[in-house]
């Protein structure tokens, strides 16, 4: 009985993030929604996706503001286990800040950049979205790595 409640509940709060706000929040887990401090708390599974990116991760914490009758998040902590999607590049880490209003992320801990033509390995990644920059950091230089993975170079 509680795994059908669960289930209700889990579609109606997809249902009505879809609705009203600019991105959206699954998880397995469960996600406890704080409308005083304008926060959700997603375990189990996470995943969010808004206009710029789609994120996966096993926790996360999202704070929101409501603009024009709608949620719209403003800073996303993942924690453990994180994939960002941007484009035609992939991010992943231990912990990631996303910060709307600097369209800013940044990650900390087995960093990696993967794109089709690169993987990048570091500690510390910033990722700035409107400028198209990215800053890798390492505690040492045997942490970076750079692969090219083209298949014909040359062409």
């Amino acid at each position: 009985m509680n795994k059908i409640l669960i289930f209700i509940l889990f579609l109606f709060f997809t249902l009505s993030q879809n609705l009203y706000s600019e991105g959206y929040i699954k998880a397995s887990d469960g996600i406890e929604w704080d409308s005083e401090n304008q926060t959700y708390i997603a375990t189990g599974n996470v995943s969010f996706k808004n206009d710029q990116i789609e994120a996966y991760s096993e926790k996360m914490i999202a704070n929101y503001i409501e603009e024009n009758d709608s949620e719209v998040f403003t800073t996303v902590e993942f924690f453990q286990k994180i994939v960002i999607y941007f484009k035609d590049e992939i991010f992943k880490g231990d912990y990631a800040l996303y910060t709307k209003d600097s369209n800013i992320i940044n990650l900390n801990g087995n960093v990696s950049i993967e794109s089709p033509t690169r993987l990048l390995k570091g500690d510390e990644l910033v990722v700035d979205l409107d400028n198209n920059t990215r800053t890798l950091n390492s505690n040492s230089q045997e942490s970076i790595v750079e692969v090219l993975i083209e298949n014909d170079a040359n062409n």
